[in-house]
């Protein structure tokens, strides 16, 4: 008899043991959790969905849902689900949120018309009653950021792609071709290949270049021109000049012979020199 109340005892335990074991493995494993990204990213005034998803249990049953954000350390919450329906608890978010009830599990906002102060940190909670008519609750916290205009990463056409390979190909010719010019004559290739002036200038600067070489042109022939005329001017008052004062035949003769000397140069200084003769000049 004894031994019979020993052996009861016994499973009476064992099976107490069991059941607060698969108690405790349910409330460690068996509750729903929430899935959601660490941050989210949107456009201003453009749409974005902060996903928030949960695997349904049978006999779980979800009562409440609510999103919160961040203000000054504390949290406030802007939407709640219950069993009255949904709320929208700011008016800052009215008409432009939404939070998603189609398919379960799935309890995502929805944000549209992004404003750059929207930034900031959303909550994420979700309270289910349990099979044995309990509660609880779980959230999680998502970063929402907005920047001004979208990132369009740089695309690259089919043609770019074809052509940079072939400029690439052209290369590796050149480089094998170098290679064996300096191992066949024992020198480096120092051929260069020497593009013709202007081919890439710009067309403003092609025009300066031209005008510039036009006014130098010019200038230049004037320049001579004139240097030319004073000359023949420069000696022909000299001359005049010495004629009228000097009524001695050898001082005439030195002040053009000084002016040809000075001028020997000029092309018409001989033909000046030449108007006068050795003879001596007859003063007035």
């Amino acid at each position: 008899m004894e031994g019979r109340i020993e052996v009861a005892s016994r499973r009476m335990g064992i099976s107490l043991g069991l059941l607060f074991l698969c108690h405790l493995i349910v409330l460690t494993y068996g509750h729903p959790t929430l899935k959601t990204p660490e941050s989210v990213t949107g456009t201003w005034k453009g749409d974005v969905k902060i996903q928030c998803l949960y695997d349904p249990l049978s006999g779980y049953r979800q009562v409440l849902v609510k999103w919160l954000v961040q203000r000054d350390s504390n949290p406030v919450t802007i939407f709640l689900r219950d069993s009255t329906g949904d709320h929208i608890q700011q008016a800052k978010y009215r008409g432009r949120l939404q939070v998603s009830q189609e398919v379960p599990g799935d309890v995502s906002l929805q944000l549209n018309t992004l404003q750059m102060d929207d930034r900031n940190h959303y909550t994420c909670e979700v309270t289910w009653q349990t099979p044995d008519g309990n509660q609880i609750m779980r959230d999680k916290i998502i970063e929402l950021r907005v920047q001004k205009y979208p990132y369009n990463p740089p695309r690259i056409s089919t043609e770019a792609l074809t052509t940079m390979h072939s400029s690439l190909e052209a290369t590796t010719i050149m480089r094998s071709t170098s290679d064996s010019t300096v191992n066949r004559t024992g020198k480096p290739n120092t051929e260069r290949t020497i593009t013709g002036p202007g081919r890439n200038l710009p067309i403003f600067a092609i025009i300066f270049i031209i005008s510039l070489c036009c006014i130098v042109a010019i200038t230049i022939p004037y320049i001579m021109f004139r240097r030319k005329t004073f000359q023949q001017e420069y000696v022909y008052g000299v001359s005049r000049v010495f004629s009228r004062e000097t009524s001695n035949s050898q001082e005439t003769t030195r002040v053009t012979t000084i002016a040809s000397e000075y001028f020997n140069n000029e092309p018409d200084s001989q033909a000046l020199i030449n108007d006068y003769s050795d003879d001596p000049c007859l003063s007035k």
